[in-house]
């Protein structure tokens, strides 16, 4: 039978969680990656209730990828970028997700995350990712950018609520002028930009923020739709959004970061009506349905995955590839040892 961790170990972890939520390392050093301190106590008299809207159209954004081969020093990965609009709570069917299949090395990282970052940004990143991993990370979020963008310059209708999954913040480095440009855009068109995410690095008091704030929320204002205004100083010059920690179904468990950019004359307690009113459905109550439809559409599913990887296998051995160079590069013994579990 095996042998679970020990009590040490058990003891070390439990120390460390608790050493972590009430002792974090140095905030200055940690906000550059998006660990930021919220200033001022939680206060009673700083939360805000609202109401759901009665209608509204939205349009949300966001993209999936997932690791099609990996032969240690390169890697080949699947990654995939969508939208879904809905007028009230009718789908509006439009441009489908679009897939782009990628070849990332250690020796080419550098030219390659360039290539995405001139292509979505425009100009020469600053810097390069640190790894494979950051780097597909990254460029997601620059075509997710980008997409956003695109459909900020075409024809969108004025008070829509353009969604995406991540916040308003320029976690990248040499995306502030994109950010700068989008923001202006939704404002001169009349779009609430909005970011929503469902884990945040933000604290108080050396512990997780949004827990803290969804916990004095609902004891305050049981059963009711609510938001508190963030005090994000830390961000600096980073945030291009007002951060807010709200709940947007009066019986879900859960509350989110929700980052708005508001054109003028719109009040956040509207842009929130609007997000709770696309926020009722069963499965997924209190976080916007149409960022969870997208979020469905351009997930990469196991099928998915594994068809790709016969495709891209068929076509190496038809260009001149050995059956046995290509068993020997991308195998992965851990499948081995998996199928016997």
């Amino acid at each position: 039978m095996p042998r679970g961790p020990s009590d040490t170990e058990f003891e070390n972890v439990i120390s460390q969680i608790v050493t972590d939520l009430r002792d974090p390392p140095d905030s200055q050093a940690l906000s550059e990656y998006g660990v930021v301190e919220v200033g001022g106590g939680i206060s009673s008299e700083n939360f805000i209730t609202f109401k759901k809207a009665e209608s509204s159209p939205m349009l949300a954004v966001d993209g999936g990828s997932a690791t099609i081969l990996d032969a240690g020093s390169f890697t080949v990965a699947a990654l995939r970028v969508g939208q879904a609009f809905y007028n009230d709570r009718n789908y509006i069917a439009g441009k489908g997700p679009e897939m782009h299949l990628l070849h990332l090395s250690t020796g080419e990282l550098a030219k390659a995350y360039s290539i995405f970052f001139t292509k979505t940004v425009g100009g020469d990143p600053p810097d390069t990712p640190r790894g494979l991993e950051e780097a597909l990370g990254r460029i997601r979020a620059l075509l997710e950018w980008k997409h956003v963008e695109d459909i900020l310059g075409g024809d969108i209708q004025s008070g829509t609520v353009l969604a995406f999954d991540g916040a308003l913040w320029a976690g990248i480095k040499g995306i502030g002028e994109m950010l700068a440009r989008i923001v202006a855009m939704a404002r001169e068109k009349g779009i609430i930009l909005c970011g929503i995410s469902k884990k945040s690095m933000l604290t108080y008091n050396s512990r997780p923020l949004i827990p803290a704030v969804q916990m004095a929320g609902d004891s305050i204002f049981p059963d009711s739709l609510w938001h508190y205004p963030i005090d994000a100083k830390g961000y600096g010059t980073k945030l291009f959004g007002q951060i807010h920690v709200a709940k947007l179904h009066p019986h879900s468990k859960y509350t989110f970061r929700i980052d708005l950019s508001l054109p003028e004359g719109v009040t956040p307690e509207e842009a929130l009506g609007k997000l709770a009113y696309h926020a009722n459905d069963p499965t997924y109550a209190g976080y916007p349905y149409p960022l969870a439809r997208v979020h469905n559409d351009v997930a990469l599913s196991r099928s998915e995955v594994e068809d790709l990887r016969s495709m891209l296998r068929s076509r190496a051995i038809r260009q001149g590839m050995d059956p046995g160079e290509w068993q020997m590069t991308f195998q992965n013994f851990h499948d081995v040892l998996d199928m016997s579990r």
